[in-house]
């Protein structure tokens, strides 16, 4: 569904929403009874886990039916920080949503349903500090918030014989900017079991269901990055949010082997044409005989490129490295990409020669955003399918209010296997 670039329309409402939002450059579900909900909220040492099943609708109505005051209580508070006092550009954001971005038409029934679950929870919507009630086009505007904004993060994978205990090791750092204390507070993990017994979890916030960070039953991994393409400021008519495009790429599974899942990556990528770039970081879970377990995709609002091999470890900050159109790379992104590549290159050449998982969030902390007060690495996550390992770091505020970035956090959740993914015959059943 994409566009000639020749119909993009370069008009100043993106520019102006892409400031404000990242000025780092960086079908209706019928109401149903509780016990009828597709979807439980579960409490894993501190960390609130939502698990849904059944169809998109179903489990988008059990997801606002379930979390629809915290789902309103998100969107007050963040709508309020970023537009209160900038609130022609919230108009102009909402007239655009509609007419710019496209959803997946399992992800546009999963919204339509999980907004019927909001109001049919009775939570008090109204936003004082804009004079009106949060709707359903506010929810489209939070869901398309990766196309507004940009992150920074920094990621990693290594496998085989680099990693101790083998298997494919991967890490990751999400860096945003930080408009309250809410954003940390109501970071929850979003499981999704699907129709064919697999099941898709992501770092997320009540009412949004793409991916920034994900991880699948079968052992994928998704990590989204801004990248370095020339900012274009809108994206093509009728474009899918790469958060989106993440989502069902983890959705696609595994069969069919490491070509079929990469092309189908890139598939679905094309569907998206992000205004300054992303960088889309795909892990397998098992290291293939011939090539790499991993790649990356790297998309402007042209095209989708998949990423060269890359020499020595696989690591992903900030910009494009294989293809050459684009932005320059920034100081920074290349700063953490050496700083990376030399923490993992120290462990291959000393001791034990390979990276375990103390050592990957060591690495994690050398790229660590923090210490101010609007803009830090609000999760990180190290992950492997096998043998299993799922540590998930949130951020945190100091005395004085200031981000205590994630991998240096004491906010720390480690989920084993079975609470991760629960039962993925009979997600309805708590274990």
């Amino acid at each position: 569904m994409r566009h000639d670039a020749g119909m993009r329309r370069r008009s100043g409402l993106f520019l102006t929403i892409f400031l404000l939002l990242a000025p780092w450059a960086c079908g209706q579900a019928q109401p149903a009874a509780a016990a009828d909900l597709h979807g439980r909220v579960e409490q894993h040492a501190g960390l609130r886990l939502l698990r849904l099943w059944g169809t998109p609708a179903e489990r988008g109505y059990a997801h606002g039916r379930l979390l629809g005051a915290e789902i309103a209580a998100l969107v007050r508070d963040e709508f309020s920080a970023r537009f209160a006092r900038k609130q022609a550009i919230l108009t102009q954001a909402r007239g655009a949503v509609g007419r710019l971005i496209e959803y997946p038409d399992d992800v546009a029934e999963e919204l339509d349903a999980l907004w019927q679950g909001v109001v049919d929870s009775g939570a008090d919507r109204d936003m004082p500090e804009l004079d009106r009630a949060f709707d359903r086009t506010d929810l489209l505007v939070a869901n398309a918030m990766d196309v507004f904004g940009l992150m920074g993060c920094s990621s990693f994978t290594v496998w085989g014989e680099q990693a101790v205990g083998g298997g494919v090791l991967t890490a990751r750092n999400f860096d945003w900017p930080l408009t309250g204390a809410h954003m940390l507070e109501q970071t929850i993990l979003v499981v999704q079991h699907l129709a064919d017994g697999r099941a898709v979890a992501s770092v997320s916030w009540p009412g949004y269901v793409g991916t920034v960070t994900g991880v699948s039953s079968d052992g994928m991994a998704a990590y989204l990055h801004v990248g370095s393409g020339v900012i274009s400021y809108t994206p093509e008519p009728s474009s899918w949010p790469t958060a989106a495009a993440a989502r069902a790429i983890l959705a696609g599974g595994i069969d069919g082997g490491p070509e079929k899942v990469f092309a189908s990556a890139r598939e679905l990528l094309g569907n998206t044409s992000p205004p300054a770039g992303f960088l889309t970081h795909v892990v397998l879970p098992v290291a293939p005989e011939q090539g790499e377990p991993v790649a990356v995709f790297e998309t402007d609002v042209d095209e989708c490129v998949r990423g060269a091999a890359q020499q020595g470890p696989f690591v992903v900050t900030n910009h494009f490295q294989t293809r050459a159109d684009g932005r320059p790379a920034s100081g920074d992104s290349v700063g953490r990409l050496e700083k990376v590549q030399g923490g993992i290159r120290g462990c291959i050449d000393v001791g034990d020669h390979r990276v375990d998982v103390d050592e990957a969030w060591q690495i994690l902390r050398s790229v660590e955003r923090g210490r101010g007060r609007r803009f830090g690495t609000l999760h990180a996550l190290v992950f492997r399918h096998q043998p299993f390992v799922f540590e998930l770091r949130l951020a945190s505020l100091d005395e004085r209010g200031d981000i205590v970035a994630a991998p240096s956090s004491e906010v720390r959740h480690t989920l084993r296997r079975e609470q991760l993914w629960g039962d993925l015959e009979h997600p309805e059943r708590t274990r």
